[in-house]
């Protein structure tokens, strides 16, 4: 290869296939067999921490959730707009698409799988649907849902979105927790504002719990208004009606995956072993590129 630079340039490139093909081979390849090798749990009887959970989605009531660019209704969406750009090189017109607007729906939604529901905080998940639309335009938003308007010439913009909707059958890996409503307060907060309800009408207080009648609340005393006070809010939490406990799935603390898919199990494990296997021909034809380039130049 008589350009040195030329020479760099097919030695990076090749290093980073060779690496980034048996880098996501292996992880496509993990995916797959933790896909086909975990049991899937019920939500009623699922045990705190990872597991995987298979349902159908459901949107939250009074909270709509509409795609941005075609805004329709869905559980789910993800949106990018992409620019035309053109660029001259060695007399050859290249043509590439970048990015100039793109995002992703945080909104919680639920999954029902017959036995409980539970609540999706998809944010920081890995999500693939099973529908995504494609079409093109003249504005950096689009003015035309997909399949109207005219189709005529080069269009300066690309809308690209994808969509989870209602009723969907959903494939779930991640964190498991149960909240309990009790949760919500403590029972020392409401031991403390007790107290200072009592300490409002201080004749009443002084009353109650000035057992040597000298007038004032010691130390001791004020120790038996606690006790007391303490008791009280212990009734009250147990005169309570228990809300419902709140089944919630979220990212993982600890980096394992977390998926979102609209796929059945074992399409969707069959879909990640093929990934593997694209990248894995990716690897073999770098190392082979890679060997090749370096026998030409070490001889």
């Amino acid at each position: 290869m008589a350009d040195p630079s030329e020479f760099w340039f097919w030695l990076l490139a090749l290093g980073v296939a060779v690496v980034g093909g048996g880098r996501f081979a292996f992880r496509w390849l993990h995916i797959a067999r933790m896909l086909e090798d975990t049991p899937t749990s019920r939500i009623r009887s699922a045990a705190q921490g990872y597991v995987e959970l298979v349902g159908r989605s459901q949107s939250l009531a009074g909270a709509p959730n509409l795609a941005p660019l075609t805004q329709r209704p869905c559980v789910w969406w993800r949106y990018r707009v992409q620019r035309r750009t053109s660029t001259q090189s060695k007399g050859k017109r290249r043509t590439e698409w970048a990015t100039v607007n793109s995002g992703r729906s945080e909104q919680p939604f639920r999954l029902d799988d017959g036995t409980g529901v539970c609540l999706v905080q998809p944010a920081g998940a890995e999500v693939l649907t099973a529908e995504n639309t494609t079409w093109y335009g003249d504005t950096p938003w689009p003015t035309h849902a997909p399949g109207q308007g005219t189709t005529f010439g080069e269009r300066e913009y690309r809308y690209y979105e994808e969509r989870i909707y209602e009723h969907e059958q959903v494939h779930l890996l991640g964190q498991f927790r149960t909240l309990t409503g009790t949760a919500n307060t403590t029972q020392d907060a409401d031991i403390g504002a007790l107290l200072a309800e009592w300490k409002q009408d201080q004749p009443a207080l002084a009353k109650r719990f000035d057992a040597d009648r000298d007038g004032t609340v010691s130390l001791e005393e004020w120790e038996r208004a606690r006790e007391a006070a303490r008791q009280a809010v212990t009734q009250r939490h147990l005169e309570r009606p228990v809300p419902p406990a709140l089944h919630v799935v979220s990212r993982p603390d600890e980096g394992q995956l977390f998926l979102v898919a609209a796929y059945p199990q074992q399409e969707l494990a069959k879909r990640y072993r093929r990934k593997a296997m694209v990248a894995f021909a990716g690897f073999a034809v770098a190392t082979y590129a890679l060997a090749w380039l370096l026998q030409g130049v070490l001889g």
